[in-house]
């Protein structure tokens, strides 16, 4: 972390240097859902081949979708920006970079072919890209890192569980099937009728809530 620091990088790791990563605090962008189960894999000792296949279904995967990821793997990062990012600011890393007034870069090559190894410093390049508009993007958004630091706080859990886990457990608390506690109206009663009285009095002080 730091401007101007050098990036380290790391081509077709072996097992045991990605157990060495693992020892950071990780900020990824939409790491929960890609990066973490791809390091997962590849912690693993998964091949190449094995990691591109992972890399599809998981791109290809749909909400709920399950036997693809790794549950062990959604806690390897520290934390992920763009699941803490507001409503507003929930946009892909590019979007971001353009926004932000810095370097954008695309890679150019075919996702689905084997790159020839006089390429690897190009591929390398633009991973160095990334990890640089991933460090931008977390001090860009400190506004939400800040909401993100108190929500974990009064939940009592990690800044890397999601929005939605952090503000359930606020509101429900350990009650996962609080469902059974909400009050719901009988849609088959009939409404009951307002006093006459009572509903001029609302139409003439109210008469927007009355229409």
């Amino acid at each position: 972390a730091g401007e101007g620091k050098p990036i380290v990088r790391m081509i077709k790791p072996k097992p045991h240097e990605i157990e060495d990563l693992l020892r950071f605090k990780l900020v990824g962008f939409n790491c929960r859902r890609y990066d973490n189960h791809m390091l997962y894999a590849c912690l693993m000792g998964y091949t190449n081949e094995q990691l591109y296949d992972l890399s599809q279904k998981i791109i290809s995967a749909k909400k709920g979708s399950k036997g693809i990821f790794f549950g062990e793997a959604y806690n390897i990062s520290y934390t992920d920006i763009y699941d803490f990012a507001s409503a507003g600011n929930k946009k892909s890393l590019k979007k971001l970079e353009i926004e932000m007034g810095i370097h954008h870069q695309e890679l150019g090559l075919p996702w689905d072919k084997p790159v020839p190894e006089e390429q690897w410093k190009t591929v390398a390049e633009y991973c160095d890209n990334d990890v640089v508009a991933t460090e931008a993007a977390f001090n860009y958004l400190k506004a939400d890192w800040t909401a993100r630091q108190i929500l974990a706080d009064l939940a009592d859990m990690t800044v890397n569980d999601t929005t939605n886990s952090l503000t359930t457990k606020i509101i429900f608390g350990n009650n996962r099937k609080p469902q059974g506690e909400f009050c719901y109206r009988d849609m088959s009663q009939p409404v009951l009728e307002l006093d006459p009285d009572v509903k001029d009095f609302l139409t003439e002080a109210c008469p927007e809530m009355m229409a």
